[in-house]
């Protein structure tokens, strides 16, 4: 764990977000097993798309061994439409899914991540699936009182928790370097943005930043916190492909267009994206 002073060097990464899951002991077996089915799977046949899948509520999760989510839902229909047949990968980081799209392990990775610059230099980047930002989460105060925080301006010399390689480092880092002062961020290893949330929620860190989507569903199971101070705008989050891979973006990105004119993607959104 440690405090990075965002008026020092912040290496520019591809964006690398650690997904959402929803205990300490899930996100640990989930990412064991996530880690030996990216080291140890084999690519399936060519008719066949193979899938690296966030788990999360929002994205991807089992209910009563049911497969349900956003993302898993829109890419099924897409499947189902093209008359593919799909094999989902589901894991708990990016790290080993975007390593196993360069390889070729993996035809997409389907994950909560903003389109950026940086992102498509490397990998082939779909068009908008929907639209969220980043929030920062805190508990609210005796009685229902306002939060602590209600700028961003308060957040000087401040401590802030995100997850490890998120490009919310950049942005606050920018945003530090707007007010003129310093902010603190604690990047641990092995914590999702659900979480950072969790963690947030019990009292144990101050404040975290995540996706206002994550933070909605996290404030249905607990009403004590807030998520009404922005951190970023609203950015467009995508899936992204192998970057030679032209084929399959178009045939995504010309679907993806169709789709979100659908009542179908209507239902889904009012489902997942309240």
């Amino acid at each position: 764990m440690n405090k990075l002073n965002l008026h020092g060097r912040v290496p520019v990464l591809v964006i690398i977000i650690i997904l959402l899951l929803t205990g300490v002991g899930i996100f640990r077996r989930c990412s064991e097993s996530a880690s030996t089915l990216a080291n140890d799977f084999r690519r399936p046949g060519k008719d066949t798309l193979s899938v690296a899948i966030e788990m999360s509520r929002l994205t991807y999760s089992l209910h009563n061994d049911t497969a349900e989510g956003f993302d898993y839902s829109i890419l099924r229909q897409y499947a189902t439409d093209h008359d593919k047949a799909v094999v989902f990968h589901p894991v708990s980081e990016l790290e080993p899914a975007f390593s196993g799209l360069d390889k070729g392990l993996y035809d997409i990775v389907v994950a909560s991540f903003p389109s950026t610059n940086v992102l498509k230099e490397y990998f082939g980047v779909t068009e908008p699936v929907y639209l969220d930002r980043q929030v920062l989460v805190q508990r609210r105060g005796e009685n229902d009182s306002l939060p602590t925080v209600e700028s961003q301006e308060q957040l000087i010399g401040d401590s802030i928790w995100v997850v490890n390689g998120s490009s919310v480092q950049t942005r606050l880092r920018n945003m530090a370097h707007e007010l003129g002062d310093t902010i603190y961020v604690i990047s641990p290893e092995g914590y999702s943005q659900e979480q950072l949330g969790i963690a947030t929620a019990l009292g144990e860190i101050r404040h975290a930043v995540i996706s206002e989507a994550v933070g909605k569903k996290l404030v249905e199971q607990y009403p004590a916190l807030d998520i009404s101070t922005p951190i970023s705008f609203n950015q467009f989050q995508c899936w992204a492909v192998a970057k030679n891979d032209t084929t399959l973006l178009k045939s995504l990105n010309t679907w993806l267009d169709d789709f979100e004119s659908t009542p179908r993607y209507r239902q889904l959104t009012e489902e997942y994206l309240p």
